[in-house]
């Protein structure tokens, strides 16, 4: 600093100075100018010389003051220059000492440094192992929970809040984990991809979410259930498994699994939705039940009993459980006072034919009943979402009109349920309720044993198989169903059991993810028939039901049948099945034999007729030796 404010200070000397010269000259200057005055009168010649002069004295004087001044400011700026470049050369000679400079004394020793270290890599260690645990039990967790959101259709508040907080802790352990491995130099643990489930009853082949049969790529378990479940035909049994599922044939499979896609085919506007809307539902349908073209199998039915009836909620629906003590009487007046209902509608409508209630009313009293064929269905369906699917109350009528099916009409059972899968495509308050009402009238006629109509009883137990089949009610639906008959396994119980077991029981059955638990179900069912003393309908209904569901397996396999050349074939038949002990059929027989190639030594034909000679005799034929 002292230097610096000693070279400023001779800079400005140097300014004084010129400043001082520059203002002699210019006093010079104005006593020429006078002295030019007075000598005027010498002449004009005189006065233009002096004039010339002056003027050439002040350029001269101001050339010198401005170069003066010029110089002064090269002198600052390479000063300047200078005191830069001595500050760069003292740092630089500054820090090549400072790294050439060793440390003679540590403030840690060595020991404590090492052990320090240890214990930061052995709290890496364990905080990378409890990283990847954490990430497998939620991957766990977060199958169960899509599981049993497919099984019960929703997940529990308890549940949902486990999950996010399962996932909250991932993150957390994420993080701490990253930051420590940037900070100790070291790799983040790779978190491991699902590993496949190999028990057969839960997971899927791929380890990818839940998959199941589909009519293009076949699993494997299905192969396997093909030979167990024992069709009865060898290896049909087996091919009709892999090309159907769990169907018997191409036509069955298509009537439960080929739904119209609505959703694609009637315009938004006239089924109350907007194009989001469509997409939105468009994805949650191809996420429940897959490709219409290939799915064969529910993607609903994918977790069914996976974690088994313990882990669902055991607890029967409580407004099933407080119904009519009568359900046969609450049904048969529902349907009268419904029918009372739309008669009047129908009355004061009648002069009217072309209001919205009217047609409906004609659509869900003289079309429906009479629909008994799958196109007329699928055309009935398209009809009603294109002129009343926008309306809820429209939809609300319709579902209690498919609740209300006539009891002995059975045979619109199917039609009811596949027109009901229909509309749960587009509209999720067809079908959820449908289900709904149709279990809790199940619980209810069940509680009662006063309850004596059984056509009801039967006529619910085969709804709900066949909402089962087309996917509409989760399989847990006809499951806890099944497990309240054998609670009680007397009366009318015997009967509903083994109408639910006709009804669905073959396809649960034949699905991977629902197998362990019906068995078990059906295990429990013929030993509850062997302790108890049961008569012999009851005894015939329970045999035929089990049966069905499981065929028992062939003992006698067939035996592939050798394959011989055409020429030892043709010798077998004729020394085996034609050769009898009479001229005819000898005579016939040499002649055959004089005919063969016995000139071609590959033939061998000698040692192929002595050979079925032989077995001619030696196969019990007593009455073919003298023929021989």
């Amino acid at each position: 600093d002292m230097e610096l404010m000693r070279r400023e200070l001779e800079i400005a000397k140097g300014l004084e100075d010129c400043k001082e010269k520059a203002t002699i000259q210019e006093d010079v200057g104005e006593e020429e100018i006078m002295e030019v005055e007075e000598k005027e009168t010498e002449g004009k010649e005189i006065e233009e010389e002096k004039d010339t002069t002056i003027q050439d004295n002040e350029n001269t004087t101001e050339e010198t003051a401005h170069d003066n001044t010029s110089k002064a400011e090269e002198e600052e700026e390479e000063e300047a220059i200078q005191i830069s470049s001595t500050l760069l050369h003292n740092a630089s000679q500054i820090l090549s000492t400072i790294e050439t400079t060793t440390l003679s004394y540590r403030v840690i020793p060595p020991e404590t440094s090492t052990q320090l270290q240890n214990h930061a890599l052995g709290t890496y260690q364990t905080l990378s192992s409890t990283y990847l645990s954490t990430h497998t039990k939620l991957m766990k967790l977060e199958k169960r929970c899509e599981q049993d959101k497919l099984i019960t259709g929703s997940l529990s508040e308890h549940r949902e809040k486990g999950l996010q907080d399962a996932r909250k802790l991932l993150e957390t352990i994420q993080k701490s984990v990253e930051t420590l491995a940037e900070s100790l130099n070291q790799d983040v643990p790779k978190l491991e991809e699902e590993e496949e489930e190999g028990n057969g009853t839960g997971g899927d082949k791929d380890g990818i979410g839940l998959e199941l049969w589909t009519k293009d790529s076949p699993s494997s378990d299905d192969h396997g259930q093909g030979g167990e479940g024992g069709e009865g035909e060898g290896g049909d049994g087996e091919d009709v498994v892999l090309l159907y599922g769990p169907f018997d044939d191409e036509e069955t499979r298509s009537f439960y699994c080929d739904i119209p896609d609505l959703l694609s085919m009637i315009p938004p506007a006239l089924l109350g939705y907007t194009a989001e809307d469509v997409e939105r539902i468009r994805n949650e349908n191809l996420e429940r039940f897959g490709d219409n073209s290939s799915s064969a199998a529910a993607a609903a039915a994918a977790a069914a009993a996976v974690g088994g009836l313990d882990d669902v909620e055991e607890k029967e629906m409580d407004v099933g459980d407080g119904g009519n003590e009568d359900g046969g009487a609450d049904e048969n007046g529902l349907e009268e006072g419904d029918g009372g209902a739309e008669k009047d509608d129908g009355e004061g409508s009648s002069e009217n034919k072309d209001t919205p209630h009217y047609k409906l009313m004609l659509l869900l009293e003289q079309e429906l009943p009479e629909c008994n064929r799958r196109e007329t269905i699928d055309e009935l369906a398209e009809k009603f979402c294109v002129n009343h699917g926008a309306s809820k109350p429209s939809r609300k009528r319709l579902s209690r009109a498919l609740f209300l099916v006539p009891r002995t009409r059975l045979d619109l059972l199917p039609y009811y349920a596949r027109f009901s899968a229909i509309l749960n495509r587009i509209f999720a308050d067809v079908g959820g309720p449908l289900v709904t009402e149709l279990e809790q009238q199940f619980h209810g006629m069940a509680r009662w044993k006063k309850n004596i109509n059984l056509e009801g009883r039967l006529k619910n137990a085969r709804f709900l198989g066949e909402m089962t089949k087309f996917r509409v009610a989760p399989p847990i639906v006809v499951l806890r169903c099944l497990k309240r008959c054998l609670d009680d396994f007397t009366g009318f119980n015997i009967d509903v059991a083994c109408c639910l077991l006709e009804s669905c029981g073959r396809y649960l059955y034949r699905m991977k993810h629902t197998k362990q638990r019906l068995s078990n179900l059906l295990d429990t069912m013929m030993r509850i028939r062997q302790a108890k003393n049961l008569d012999e309908r009851s005894v015939a209904l329970i045999n035929s039901a089990f049966y069905m569901v499981s065929p028992p397996q062939t003992t006698s396999s067939k035996q592939k049948r050798k394959v011989v050349p055409p020429l030892e074939a043709y010798l077998r038949h004729l020394l085996i099945d034609r050769l009898a002990n009479d001229d005819k059929t000898i005579s016939f027989v040499s002649k055959q034999l004089q005919r063969l190639p016995w000139s071609d030594p590959t033939k061998e034909c000698g040692a192929l007729v002595c050979k079925y000679m032989l077995k001619a005799c030696r196969k019990g034929r007593y009455e073919a030796v003298g023929a021989v």
